[in-house]
């Protein structure tokens, strides 16, 4: 045997398995929004330590927490590293503070004009153009600063007819620019972000605060988000998938309060930006708990174009690992209040059959006997029990039925159903008879 080809068989093996288990590489077009923060100490940093940043965005939780599975380049820590707009941080990530989509074709267009930037413009489009050959995928998430510029005539619908119009067509030309960097036969996969609806920021809202005209307001914006999404599926080359950032500001609008797993957090910023807040102190930039929902949209629109499988920031793994808090806090807290401090979650102090966790989704005191649950599961009959919408937040409810007490599955959608007033009430199969649990567990 040619022990030779042996080795050089093994070196290629070897080296095909690292190529295939390299981490994504992602370029990034942005601003503020998507330049690290540990470059923003402006917001990002605590009053009481303006040197040291503790709030983080999506490029770097990436780095942090999903090391193997995504990067936007190698690190560079130091202020100032790059001769281009990049300031410093990943060599594929392109946030640009203060960048709106006039800089930003402007940039690729090389028109620099009266452009504050304009002189750096050219060399930042080389590196540009340099860089993303390397990418696997290019995001481009900009427009927000469009937003906040105009936000004024936009609420006094003082904005040009065609305001929309020319923005559509700006982001159309980054888009077309990104599209035909590599040439027809490597155009790179594209992923287009909708435009988070700035007048949810409490920097915004605090000024512009006259419900009709927010509400006017927010509809432009959202019928403007949609025609992103109309004009990413009119493309038949090389078509852009859609990060739907704006589903974030829908959030902060519409979910009081808002909680994740019921960990409550405050909406407007504080000079210490601790963990629980959702903007970084400016009340502008989000703080990680948001920028990781960001990087959960941006992953599911990336998994969706390339069929990879980057993992998303559960919940839990949000509260805990990127932000320092117990993610039981809400259930710890109940049951102290219950005067049960400490009970674990699958205890049953009062020997109902209904397991803490259960009790706390179901609003029934732990310590006292409870029978929360009417009716039969039985032909012609329902099962019903009426959940407490806090403990919800916390813990899931899920009904499962079964022929024989051994194999279980959820009952469906279709044969369950929940009144006005919260109740919940489940049916069995037509002309079968069978068993009903309810499942309670802490949600991911």
């Amino acid at each position: 045997m040619d022990l030779t080809f042996l080795r050089s068989a093994v070196l290629l093996l070897g080296m095909a398995f690292t190529l295939e288990a390299a981490p994504l590489r992602i370029l990034a077009i942005g601003d503020s929004m998507t330049e690290e923060y540990a470059f923003e100490l402006t917001f990002s940093a605590p009053d009481s330590n303006e040197t040291n940043a503790n709030v983080r965005n999506w490029p770097e939780l990436l780095r942090l927490f999903r090391p193997t599975e995504a990067s936007l380049g190698p690190y560079e820590p130091t202020g100032g590293a790059y001769v281009d707009l990049r300031n410093a941080g990943h060599e594929w990530n392109f946030g640009i503070p203060g960048t709106n989509t006039r800089n930003w074709v402007n940039l690729l267009s090389g028109n620099p004009g009266s452009d504050p930037l304009g002189p750096f413009y050219s060399i930042t489009q080389d590196e540009l153009q340099d860089q993303i050959w390397l990418a696997q995928v290019v995001v481009i998430l900009v427009g927000s600063n469009d937003l906040k510029q105009d936000y004024n005539d936009l609420f006094n619908n003082t904005e040009p007819a065609n305001y929309f119009t020319n923005l559509l067509d700006r982001l159309n030309f980054i888009y077309a620019w990104v599209n035909n960097s590599r040439g027809p036969n490597a155009r790179p996969p594209i992923v287009v972000c909708t435009l988070p609806d700035v007048g949810a920021t409490p920097q915004i809202s605090g000024i512009y605060n006259i419900p009709a005209k927010q509400a006017s307001t927010r509809a432009k914006i959202a019928a403007f988000n949609q025609s992103i999404l109309t004009w990413a599926a009119g493309k038949t080359i090389n078509p852009p998938v859609i990060a739907r950032i704006d589903s974030l500001t829908d959030r902060l609008f519409d979910e009081q309060p808002f909680q994740l797993n019921g960990t409550v957090f405050t909406l407007p910023g504080h000079p210490e930006n601790p963990p629980t807040r959702v903007f970084c102190k400016d009340g502008f930039h989000i703080a990680t708990m948001a920028q990781a929902l960001v990087a959960n949209e941006l992953m599911a629109a990336i998994n969706t174009r390339l069929g990879t499988n980057l993992t998303p920031f559960s919940n839990r793994e949000i509260l805990q690992n990127l932000l320092g808090l117990n993610p039981d806090q809400p259930y710890l807290t109940w049951v102290s209040a219950a005067g049960l401090p400490g009970s674990p979650m699958d205890a049953d102090p009062d020997f109902d059959g209904l397991p803490n966790v259960a009790e706390y989704a179901l609003g029934t005191p732990p310590g006292s006997f409870s029978r929360p649950f009417i009716g039969s599961f039985a032909p012609g009959h329902s099962f019903s029990w009426h959940p407490d919408p806090i403990g919800l937040r916390f813990a899931s409810l899920v009904p499962e039925e079964s022929t024989n007490l051994t194999t279980w599955t959820p009952v469906p959608p279709a044969r369950t159903s929940t009144a006005g007033d919260g109740t919940v009430s489940v049916t069995p199969a037509a002309g079968s008879r069978g068993f009903v649990r309810v499942q309670a567990n802490a949600r991911p």
